[in-house]
């Protein structure tokens, strides 16, 4: 599914939405959003994509959600957000008011799989199988930054932003999809500091043979936290099987600090699974009732 089916599906959902619409119409003006340009150390830049909510107010506090892979992703994460602070705000629906922070590469969609397949990575591809992720080949050369690039994203990215709006830093929150969701759960295992919200759909667990968590002594933080992953059943093989095997990890190593939900969405592939699960991640991460 490319970037434009998912924004027909989107579409559909507006539609289908209006009725439960109250709070805000769509006559409503669109949320302030905001680009900025950041540059790392080694010259590489990214665009920030910055969307504030509903009458953003400078001195209050906000829940603030990263979410990676903005270059194409934006749109729809958006929408989804849009979406549900449009729902009726009651007892069993009532959403947090969330900053919207998408990192995107940029330049061109080589540009886009150069990037992510480097900065999502936490060790050097050494697969004796010979594939492309987006035209780029998987090698020891265009992949294993992860750990450079966490750093990237804690000494650069968050305080360029949490300097300028102001937020519950403690429950900051993650998003990644695919390459970006393995890098969501790394960060889980070996970062818990950074983030305490996980939102993972279709994550890469398989990489470099689920090295992961395929020898960790426990696969669950100490940090009281949340973390909503999902997965399509028309998913290819490679990506569901390491994927049950680290949910049953997770479940039963479960020392009651982590909120863990994994759904997976009948007839839904690596990417048709996005718009629902999206959806169903921010809800569930950010209704104040849940």
């Amino acid at each position: 599914m490319n970037k434009y089916s998912l924004l027909l599906i989107l579409m559909i959902f507006f539609t289908a939405s209006l009725s439960h619409a109250q709070n805000h119409t769509f006559d409503s003006v669109e949320p302030t959003t905001v680009t900025r340009e950041i540059k790392r150390d080694n010259g590489q830049l990214y665009n920030l994509i910055i969307t504030l909510p509903f009458d953003y107010q400078k001195g209050k506090e906000y829940k603030i959600l990263y979410y990676l892979d903005a270059w194409w992703l934006k749109d729809l994460v958006s929408g989804c957000y849009r979406l549900l602070s449009l729902s009726n705000k009651t007892t069993t629906n009532n959403m947090e008011d969330v900053i919207l922070v998408g990192i995107s590469s940029v330049g061109d969609e080589r540009a886009w799989n150069l990037q992510r397949n480097m900065d999502f990575t936490p060790s050097k591809f050494n697969s004796n199988l010979k594939f492309n992720l987006g035209e780029v080949p998987l090698d020891e050369t265009t992949t294993g930054g992860a750990e450079e690039f966490l750093l990237f994203f804690k000494q650069q990215i968050i305080p360029s932003i949490e300097s300028d709006y102001k937020v519950d830093s403690a429950s900051r929150g993650i998003m990644g999809h695919s390459l970006g969701g393995l890098l969501g759960f790394y960060s889980y295992l070996n970062h818990s500091d950074l983030f305490s919200n996980y939102i993972l759909l279709a994550p890469s667990v398989w990489w470099n043979d689920s090295e992961i968590f395929r020898d960790k002594a426990s696969v669950v933080s100490k940090r009281e936290s949340k973390m909503f992953t999902a997965m399509g059943t028309a998913e290819i093989k490679m990506m569901k099987g390491p994927m049950a095997i680290l949910v049953e990890k997770i479940k039963s190593e479960n020392n009651g600090k982590l909120k863990f939900t994994y759904k997976q969405y009948e007839n839904a592939d690596h990417h048709s699974v996005l718009p629902q699960a999206i959806y169903d991640g921010m809800e569930l991460i950010y209704t104040k009732s849940k």
